[in-house]
């Protein structure tokens, strides 16, 4: 059986893997973040200065595509 896109159907689907690819890196940027949370609280429960900052967060959404060089966000 032989399947015809539309124009239409093929924009939605377009569409639809452009959101899915955001998804998946904001997934991805969220879960690399909570592991810099856990080593941060760690350290202020040893009482020792946390190794992350909010720079370093930035990094990571930048690295994931997520925000560009002045930190706006890329959509």
């Amino acid at each position: 059986m032989e399947v015809r896109w539309t124009e239409q159907s093929m924009r939605s689907m377009q569409s639809h893997e452009l959101m899915l690819s955001i998804h998946s890196r904001a997934l991805a940027c969220h879960c690399e973040c909570l592991g810099m949370n856990a080593e941060n609280s760690w350290a202020v429960c040893a009482n020792t200065t946390p190794p992350y900052n909010v720079g370093h967060y930035g990094e990571v959404m930048q690295k994931w595509g997520l925000i560009n060089e002045k930190g706006e966000p890329i959509i």
